[in-house]
């Protein structure tokens, strides 16, 4: 986990999502959640988002086992995170979108794992979030 974390902040890249489908992997992040109630709110966070660095995690679970299979040819999680990209609703919505709204129940509900989102720690995290934009 040093090692990632050590390159993740030797990368230009303003916005980097690493999504982790290992045992375990849940243990480099804190959590970190924003709860957005008008559209107004939400137009403004997402620019606000756009301009700050991020470096964020969706690990299939924390410091626990996770399912490698279950699927449809995958593990759980990943069959899980594939659906939610195909089937999200806004075109513009963050990884933490993603993750609340799609991710975690359906992952938890199905497998004896609950999966992780949060900032990487030590990582060069300023703040922001990774954007995924529907076209």
């Amino acid at each position: 986990m040093d090692s990632i974390t050590s390159n993740l902040k030797r990368l230009s890249s303003k916005h980097v999502l690493v999504v982790a489908d290992s045992c375990y992997s849940g243990t480099m992040t804190r959590s970190n959640r924003i709860t957005l109630s008008s559209k107004t709110s939400r137009e403004k966070y997402l620019q606000k988002m756009l301009k700050k660095a991020s470096r964020t995690l969706i690990a299939s679970g924390g410091n626990e086992p996770v399912s490698d299979s279950g699927g449809d040819g995958h593990s759980i999680f990943s069959d899980v995170f594939l659906t939610a990209l195909k089937n999200a609703d806004e075109k513009v919505f963050t990884a933490e979108d993603l993750f609340y709204g799609s991710i975690k129940e359906s992952v938890a509900g199905r497998a004896d794992q609950t999966p992780e989102y949060s900032i990487i720690r030590n990582s060069g995290h300023d703040g922001g979030d990774f954007l995924f934009v529907r076209e």
